[in-house]
């Protein structure tokens, strides 16, 4: 067990360490569907509860389009013994998906641990509910890194910390397994539940946006009020 320093400044918690190694995750062709939408239409389909809020945004520009099963991590403000933890058990394909509690005074971490885990372990990409530092370098390497802040402190690393729990992010619960898509629009997250049947309203998408047939139902909203009004 980690020995915290013989300082009042902090204090260790009595809570565990959580570490749910096992996700039920969704199927990889429905995944690769949900990641040829655009994001807007993710959100159409999941509707407004599944939608992160806009300041979590993308830290590198342009934009690097993520798509991929959550691994979750939930973690103290500032503390990322958690995220360095999740590095070693995330899975090809996985989206980290940190819930640093929206602190962003310090980052959670940097362009080391990200690249070891997109290049080594074949982690899609990240979220976090905070900040984290080397954007430049992430933008050179082309990893998506989706975020609150840029911070260039790196904090503690006490724990405790929970791995594959619910989690919040930008105002959404994000639950192991669930879907996470992400472009420079935005982010959006498919329940695991739900993932077939919104990658399914994906596949039956009808080619174009078709805003002739939009337009002409606003018509008839339009023509309904001015009757009303008459």
């Amino acid at each position: 067990m980690s020995s915290f320093p013989n300082d009042r400044r902090w204090k260790k918690p009595l809570t565990p360490f959580v570490f749910n190694r096992d996700i039920d995750r969704p199927s990889p062709a429905d995944v690769a569907t949900l990641a040829q939408a655009d994001v807007t239409q993710i959100s159409d389909l999941v509707g407004r509860m599944y939608v992160c809020q806009p300041h979590l945004r993308s830290l590198v520009s342009p934009a690097v389009p993520l798509c991929g099963p959550a691994f979750t991590v939930k973690c103290p403000p500032g503390d990322n013994l958690g995220v360095m933890a999740a590095f070693r058990a995330i899975e090809r394909g996985d989206v980290l998906v940190v819930d640093g509690q929206g602190f962003t005074h310090w980052c959670m971490g940097g362009f080391e641990l990200l690249k070891y885990a997109c290049e080594l372990r074949g982690m899609a990409g990240l979220v976090v509910h905070g900040a984290w530092r080397d954007v430049a370098e992430a933008q050179a390497a082309g990893f998506p890194v989706y975020g609150l802040a840029v911070s260039p402190y790196s904090g503690p690393k006490f724990g405790p910390a929970e791995l594959n729990v619910p989690v919040g992010c930008a105002g959404v619960i994000i639950q192991p397994g669930d879907v996470v898509c992400a472009s420079t629009e935005g982010v959006a997250v498919v329940p695991r539940g739900s993932v077939p049947q919104v990658a399914q309203a994906v596949r039956e998408r009808k080619a174009g946006h078709g805003i002739e047939h939009f337009l002409d139902e606003m018509d008839e909203h339009v023509a309904a009020w001015l009757e009303d009004g008459k």
